[in-house]
């Protein structure tokens, strides 16, 4: 079904090849080429036609007016060295491209937008048929970088393909800079796109769309597009022959790894226009990719790669891998809406799930509604979880000699497990050439914690308070001097805590003055330390787990000192109830964070929520 990309060498009449180009023909189903005349290549510099890359000056007139200057029958390199092109839609709402252009971007070129500004790059197509729109425009290491704050929302570059063929994304990287309602790259009845070697980062979602797709690829139609071009004709032709290759997908993080902003999903579709019957979407190839913590799709058919009435869709040799997100619902759907088409060749091969661990299933087949869906292979799969029981695949609606499902392998890897020692007669005992005391306590407790809890010692801890091998009273306790204690402390004045302890000489808690878990341990009076404040209110609401953080039995840092408990991924990403909030603030930088009690059981940071 795949439609050969149509390329010829321009020609003098004389029969003597001068140059390469490329011609467009009537319809997609024309046959008959046409005579080409040739135009020297050549190449404009974007700073010497009055582009200025200070990060302040508004380029998008600029660009507009190099463009429209160039031929649209000559191959044209617009060369943009480096700098910060900003870009504001105050004299322009989009750029308008032509046929034979070639962005070339220095290393450090980057167009900018801001301030919650939108600029589509326009593909027009004033004809229908897939030869009606532009041809033969590549961007090569361009970077299109976006910013988001809460005043002015999310700033916005899309690229709204429309007819469009021969279309090339090389090295290019899209950065915090997709609509919360629509797309980076938006595909509409063109073909011949290849988006290779690419950065796709950041998909600050509104809630009611967040199963956008960096990659759209779609059908002209004018429901579809991301930005209406007067002059437009649409005809619902679907878009096909994409190649998607060797990408990354990733999302924004802080300082500390988290997720500041998940990944984009990758790529696929909703909708079928017209109900397929001048076609549909065909010859997808989605190969080679990094998909790292997309954004969980919480209903129960959500999925971060969705396709409906697809047909020769490769999904090969990608590793899709959540650090900080969790599950959705599944991550592959392919669905199949239509009473009259019938689907085939889907192919689901040699990719990495790596900590999906989908609330459903991994991939979904749908034929419930359907004609047919045919010709199916999930082969050489490799599933990374500690979670055996998640279905791999699931189909609904197909028989399944339509389907071949085999050599996928589950490689489990072993869950995370609540610390807790409760017998200290079997810690390791410290070295030391103090003689030990008789035990004089009657009775002692203790209570183990997470071990990279930290406290601040008081001002006063050297004058006050001593080092001990163990609490005073136990059975071969002895004081450290000076020299073997205290001297170690650093000028931060920080120790990890890693135990308490209640006893008949009072309130301890086992110290270390290293974050390594093998540094030496000392015990002290609980007067030395100072641990982070902490408040509590009452907070009552339903939410939706949606990034992996740590779960503790208290608050983090708490002077009772919490244990693990697992993570909000073993909550899945349905409902729980919160109770109450806390509001821990740091004795080490003064930074506040806020906690939320999950089913009146756990305790982890709110940020997992959002």
């Amino acid at each position: 079904m795949s439609k050969p990309r149509k390329m010829i060498l321009g020609v003098l009449a004389l029969g003597v090849i001068v140059g390469v180009g490329f011609t467009q023909f009537g319809t997609s189903n024309s046959s008959v080429s046409q005579t080409v005349v040739a135009h020297a290549d050549s190449t404009i510099n974007a700073k010497d036609k009055g582009m200025v890359g200070d990060g302040k000056t508004d380029n998008a007139q600029k660009l507009q007016d190099i463009i429209d200057s160039a031929n649209p029958d000559q191959n044209v390199t617009i060369q943009v060295p480096k700098g910060t092109y900003l870009f504001t839609n105050a004299e322009l709402n989009a750029i308008v491209l032509h046929s034979n252009l070639t962005f070339n971007f220095d290393k450090d070129a980057v167009f900018q937008i801001k301030k919650g500004d939108r600029i589509p790059f326009v593909y027009p197509s004033p004809k229908g048929g897939y030869d009606g729109g532009i041809s033969n425009v590549t961007w090569n290491n361009a970077t299109f970088r976006g910013d988001y704050n809460t005043s002015d929302g999310q700033s916005v570059f899309v690229q709204s393909i429309h007819h469009a063929k021969n279309v090339t994304f090389n090295n290019c990287t899209f950065d915090n800079a997709e609509s919360p309602t629509g797309h980076y790259i938006d595909l509409d009845g063109s073909h011949g796109i290849d988006i290779k070697s690419s950065t796709f980062t950041g998909f600050n979602a509104n809630t009611n769309f967040d199963y956008k797709e960096a990659i759209q690829v779609d059908y002209s139609n004018s429901k579809a597009m991301s930005y209406h071009q007067a002059g437009d004709v649409y005809d619902n032709l679907p878009s096909y022959d994409v190649n998607v290759t060797g990408n990354k997908f990733v999302p924004l993080s802080n300082a500390s790894g988290t997720v500041k902003s998940f990944a984009p999903n990758p790529i696929g579709q909703h909708v079928v226009y017209a109900k397929g019957v001048d076609g549909i979407i065909h010859d997808i190839h989605f190969t080679d990719n990094y998909v790292q913590d997309a954004k969980p799709q919480l209903n129960d058919d959500g999925a971060n790669i969705h396709f409906i009435c697809v047909s020769n869709l490769y999904i090969s040799g990608n590793t899709f891998e959540n650090k900080g997100a969790l599950g959705s619902g599944n991550y592959i759907r392919i669905f199949n809406t239509s009473p009259t088409v019938k689907m085939s060749n889907i192919q689901i091969t040699n990719n990495k799930f790596v900590n999906l661990d989908p609330n459903n299933r991994y991939i979904f087949f749908d034929n419930s509604k359907g004609a047919g869906i045919s010709g199916v292979k999930v082969t050489g799969n490799k599933i990374t979880s500690s979670k055996s029981n998640i279905p791999f695949v699931l189909s609904a609606g197909m028989d399944s000699s339509d389907m071949t499902v085999s050599s996928n392998t589950n490689n489990k890897s072993a869950a995370i497990k609540p610390t807790d020692v409760k017998n200290t007669s079997k810690l390791q005992k410290l070295t030391g050439k103090y003689k030990g005391n008789k035990a004089t306590n009657k009775k002692e407790s203790y209570v183990s914690g997470y071990n990279i809890q930290y406290a601040k010692l008081t001002s006063s801890y050297a004058k006050k308070y001593s080092l001990y091998n163990h609490i005073r009273g136990h059975k071969g306790w002895y004081i450290f001097n000076s020299k073997d204690g205290w001297s170690h402390a650093k000028k931060s004045g920080i120790v990890y805590v890693d135990m308490r302890a209640t006893a008949d000489s009072g309130k301890w808690y086992r110290i270390r003055f290293s974050s390594s878990t093998s540094a030496r341990k000392y015990w002290v009076r609980s007067g030395a330390l100072k641990f982070d404040k902490i408040t509590y209110e009452s907070y009552e609401r339903t939410l939706n787990p949606l990034k992996k953080y740590t779960m503790y039995t208290k608050v983090f840092n708490d002077p009772q000192l919490a244990k693990l408990a697992g993570t909000t991924a073993d909550l899945g990403s349905k409902e729980v109830s919160i109770t109450k909030r806390a509001r821990r603030v740091s004795v080490l930088n003064g930074k506040t964070s806020t906690y939320y009690l999950v089913n009146d059981k756990y305790w982890t940071r709110a940020n997992a929520f959002y």
